[in-house]
């Protein structure tokens, strides 16, 4: 509704800075000879309509730049390589924005703010001199136009106002809005992309690409919102293991540790039995020594998840065992040296 009526004001302004300029143009047509005037009426509205257009743009591409929403700075995990990493912002009930693994790009941001700073600094400097500026602009276009410096002065103000304050206003209040949008529709989305990784599995597909569509699903799931994002991943894994014989998928077995201790985190700050919190405890902590034994390299990533203190991270990032940190198994598994 707010668009639709800056909308609605923006095009009145318009037409009537249009209806101005056709005025002038009429003006201007009616002191030549009669043989002269339709020239006279189409040079000064062209030139106007020219003059106009050009200033509206700049003032448009000023009013964006200034407009332009900024996306809160958080830190995001690094892209897994050798190792994965586990679930950001763990068993806390609101939604937060570090709980994703992509981030959006503020390039365009940052160079907004770099502009905005500066274009405010060099106007307020140039400011007593902008008059004299302004003027021999407005003469600059009467030598070259059939128009007089004050109706181009008029005309390259108005217009430049009115692209400026139409981009910002449009800026601030659709593309903000369309920015809030993509956020908080962004775990539905990633659910729906994650969904999709099951369901190419064929019947007859290898045991390596059931492990790489299975990984990457579970991987994508710990990334979504609590509870939704954990409960997908440990039902995922017990698919998964039930179908995985002796020899199933480190990572994922990583990953289901990660996947319980987000649960044990949520369900114990929502009053959960603590018969119930012990046999996510036990899950995560039998899940853990798997992973370990399979393959001592993920002791390292699982470390970075358990340990609060780890330097490798930023507080609030990849915590999903931090619940467990001074529990003395997990110390004696994830504590020892690597090997």
């Amino acid at each position: 509704m707010n668009v639709a009526w800056t909308s609605v004001g923006l095009f009145i302004w318009f037409i009537l800075s249009s209806l101005c300029i056709l005025l002038h143009a009429l003006n201007a047509a009616a002191g030549q000879a009669p043989g002269a005037r339709t020239a006279s009426f189409l040079g000064v509205l062209s030139n106007s309509a020219l003059l106009g257009a050009a200033f509206t743009s700049v003032g448009a591409l000023l009013g964006f730049i200034f407009g332009i929403p900024r996306v809160p700075k958080y830190s995001a995990p690094a892209a897994p390589q050798l190792q994965a990493g586990g679930a950001a912002a763990t068993g806390t009930p609101p939604r937060q924005q570090d709980d994703r693994r992509l981030t959006p790009n503020t390039n365009l941001e940052d160079i907004s703010d770099w502009l905005t700073k500066i274009l405010v600094g060099a106007g307020l400097a140039q400011l007593a001199v902008l008059p004299g500026k302004l003027t021999r602009l407005a003469e600059f276009f009467h030598a070259s136009m059939p128009l007089t410096a004050e109706a181009a002065l008029m005309i390259l103000l108005n217009f430049f106002v009115l692209g400026f304050m139409g981009s910002y206003l449009l800026t601030r209040l659709f593309l903000t809005e369309a920015f809030r949008t993509v956020e908080e529709g962004g775990g539905a989305k990633f659910g729906r992309v994650a969904q999709d990784l099951l369901l190419e599995i064929s019947p007859g597909a290898s045991k390596e690409e059931r492990d790489a569509k299975y990984e990457s699903y579970i991987y994508t799931c710990l990334y979504l919102d609590p509870p939704d994002g954990f409960e997908r991943t440990i039902r995922a894994c017990l698919e998964y293991l039930e179908n995985a014989g002796d020899s199933p998928n480190p990572r994922i077995l990583a990953y289901q540790a990660m996947a319980y201790g987000q649960k044990y985190d949520w369900d114990q700050k929502h009053g959960a039995a603590k018969d119930a919190l012990v046999l996510l405890r036990n899950s995560a902590l039998a899940a853990v020594k798997r992973a370990v034994e399979a393959q001592p390299k993920l002791r390292t990533l699982l470390r970075t998840t358990w340990d609060p203190n780890d330097p490798s991270k930023l507080r609030g990032e990849e915590n999903d065992l931090e619940v467990f940190f001074n529990d003395s198994d997990f110390k004696q598994i994830l504590d020892s040296p690597t090997g």
